[in-house]
């Protein structure tokens, strides 16, 4: 009666057990994700806070800069209403004297300092008038009210911005700059007096046609007039003075990109990166080149390509608020923005997004490993039970089996018989299987017993076959060498008596055929000599050099007659007597040197003797055709050449190189075989040979 087998499945409740881990898992796995993305909007939130801050922080300053061209300009209009026609000119002329090339220049002592006879004192103040002779007396009287207003005005604000000026689209300036290096001298004095800004962006932004609501603008970044270089940058903020109507000029303010840039640039928050753009996406502020203060215009146009800056204010654009949060056009950034109304510039923060991405899941990680802990403990308690009532047994079942594979023969120990007939005994699927497996392993003992019998049975008569067989080829060698070679000699005595050249080549053929089966007829009865066991060395003493020059003469006229080079030499620490079989010797390197001028057709061939510490190295190099990894590895088996057109190219029987390693061996050495294709080929025989006893 065949016991009653019962379901592991239900009794160990093993699919119970993973859905509930599955079900833990995923349970924490959207908490997990879902508080990971509350985190993410959260962070998000807190760089569209921070952007607007300092976005406000920075558009004050422009506004700031805003109020101060404003009051700058009233107060010069009403200085220029205060003006006699006169007056303009005597002033005019005192504060900007004629020079010899027609340009009205500030004296040198307005910017080194001069104490004016009202008690007040001048100082940092340069100018520059084109075409002196030439200008209208509204001009005149701006120009005079700007000398006056210009320092007053630049004075107060200078802690904020360096320079402070007033320009007219004719090419007209004053300017208060105390702190500049160049202490004004361009304007003073180097500027030529062709010098004509009415192109630049400073003017045409002031115009009315550019700038009908007659606010404040800003240039994108420019390089200063006197920067000969071009890579000092600064950007011009301007804010047009109109009198009855008419545009007569701007007050403005040039920030290079080492000062307030700097600072606004650096002021951030880890790992975010601060930029400045233009309302058309060029550059105004960047760490990557804000360093030095210094960055040529190519610069410029490369960080602008590589940001993407154009599309990525034109997406900020299209979003039409003028604060908020986009990502760049790749996604790897998440884009914080705010416009900075009064320059119509766009303050950026620029912050990885996996960062954002590994700040919420480093917070939210706490609801991970919740979750991985409680499945880390569900695992164990099922893989406990499985592992008693399913893992063991089974292990134990593949132990034995294993053991009995490599080892039919193996004793079983006590401890592990009475757990196997435990096993075997189980009602369930484990048990029936144990059962299965000592049947099935009984069975195949019998077969496999059967079988090695056979085996061993065929072998001994293979074995002894192949035996008869090299004992009949070896000692059939006379036999069938002596008809063999009184062919080749009647063959060659019938080329030499030919008196036709047909009758000639007919018989030279015949004495060629023959030569090439008496080679191949010598390797294989060398071949069956050596598996027959009946190949003895013949040990004698003989000299290196003497052996090489003979062995390379005999092949010299075979390499010459193909066009190659063959050079032989023999190491100085090499040369002597040495105590070996020189005719096994001679046939390995012939074998090798009949091959490498076989497989020539351009170069050379050369045979090296050296010393190695426990005897020679015969090395043979050519310049042939050569072989590749593969083909190596199979090149010293029997019949077997790199290819089959080899064979049908060059002919041969494929033992040669198996002769030279078996002979090779025979000697105690050994060969072996470097090669790529089309880069020769080096093999190299090593053998334990010994200097002659004395």
């Amino acid at each position: 009666m065949r016991a009653r087998t019962t379901s592991i499945s239900r009794r160990f409740l093993i699919s119970v057990g993973l859905l509930s881990i599955a079900v833990t898992l995923i349970a924490f796995g959207a908490a997990f994700v879902a508080f990971q993305r509350e985190l993410e909007h959260r962070e998000i939130g807190y760089l569209r806070d921070y952007v607007t801050q300092r976005a406000n922080q920075e558009e004050r300053r422009f506004t700031d800069l805003a109020d101060l061209h404003r009051d700058a300009g009233a107060a010069m209009k009403v200085r220029m209403a205060k003006l006699t026609g006169p007056e303009t000119e005597r002033l005019f002329d005192l504060y900007f004297p004629l020079q010899a090339d027609g340009t009205r220049r500030s004296r040198d002592a307005a910017f080194d300092g001069t104490a004016k006879a009202d008690g007040d004192y001048l100082y940092g103040v340069g100018a520059y008038i084109r075409d002196g002779r030439h200008v209208p007396m509204i001009e005149k009287k701006a120009l005079v009210a700007a000398f006056q207003v210009v320092p007053r005005f630049g004075e107060a604000a200078v802690t904020r911005y360096d320079n402070f000026y007033f320009f007219t689209p004719g090419t007209r300036l004053v300017m208060f700059a105390p702190g500049r290096p160049d202490r004004l001298m361009f304007y003073r004095h180097e500027a030529p007096a062709d010098l004509d800004i009415s192109g630049e962006e400073m003017s045409k932004l002031t115009s009315v046609a550019l700038n009908p609501a007659r606010s404040i603008r800003c240039t994108s970044l420019q390089r200063l007039l006197q920067d000969n270089a071009g890579e000092r940058l600064a950007t011009g903020c301007m804010t047009p003075v109109d009198i009855e109507g008419r545009h007569l000029g701007a007050f403005g303010s040039s920030i290079e990109l080492s000062g307030y840039f700097m600072r606004a640039i650096r002021d951030t928050s880890r790992g975010a990166v601060n930029l400045i753009t233009t309302g058309s996406g060029e550059l105004i502020a960047y760490p990557g080149f804000a360093t030095p203060g210094k960055a040529p215009e190519a610069t410029l146009a490369a960080y602008e390509k590589d940001m993407g800056l154009k599309a990525l204010i034109g997406s900020i654009k299209a979003t039409k608020a003028p604060r908020g949060v986009v990502r760049s056009q790749d996604g790897k950034y998440i884009i914080a923005y705010g416009k900075l109304r009064g320059p119509d510039w766009y303050f950026l923060i620029r912050y990885p997004a996996s960062a954002v991405a590994t700040a919420a899941a480093r917070s939210a990680s706490w609801i991970l490993l919740l979750g991985l802990m409680a499945a880390f403990l569900q695992g164990l308690l099922v893989m406990g039970m499985t592992r008693k009532a399913i893992g063991r047994p089974l292990q134990k079942l593949a132990e034995f089996a294993d053991t009995r594979r490599r080892d039919p023969q193996a004793a079983t120990s006590p401890e592990d018989t009475v757990e196997l007939a435990g096993i075997e005994a189980r009602p369930d699927e484990i048990g029936a299987l144990a059962r299965a497996l000592k049947s099935a392993r009984d069975e195949a003992g019998l077969v496999m017993g059967e079988l090695e019998d056979r085996v061993r049975a065929r072998t001994a008569e293979l074995e002894r076959a192949n035996q008869e067989k090299s004992r009949f080829l070896a000692n059939m060698s006379h036999e069938l060498r002596t008809p063999l070679n009184g062919v080749v000699a009647v063959s060659e005595t019938l080329a030499r008596e030919q008196t036709t050249p047909r009758g000639r080549e007919l018989a030279e053929l015949i004495s060629s055929s023959g030569r090439l089966l008496e080679q191949v007829l010598t390797d294989i009865l060398d071949f069956s000599k050596i598996e027959a066991g009946e190949l003895r060395l013949e040990m004698g003493v003989f000299d290196v050099q003497t052996l090489i020059n003979r062995i390379g003469a005999l092949h010299a006229e075979a390499a010459f007659t193909k066009g190659l080079t063959l050079d032989w030499s023999v190491d100085p620490a090499a040369d002597g007597a040495w105590r070996g079989d020189a005719v096994r010797i001679t046939q390995v390197l012939s074998n090798l040197l009949s091959n490498a001028v076989k497989f020539t057709h351009d170069g050379g061939i050369t045979l090296h003797v050296g010393r190695r510490e426990n005897g020679l190295a015969f090395s043979i190099s050519d310049t042939g055709i050569g072989f590749d990894a593969e083909t190596a590895a199979r090149l010293f088996r029997r019949f077997e050449q790199a290819d089959a057109s080899i064979t049908r190219r060059f002919g041969g029987t494929g033992l040669g190189l198996a002769i030279c390693r078996s002979l090779a061996e025979l000697m105690g050495g050994s060969i072996q075989a470097a090669s790529n294709p089309g880069d020769g080929s080096t093999f190299t025989v090593v053998l334990p040979l010994e200097p002659p006893i004395s």
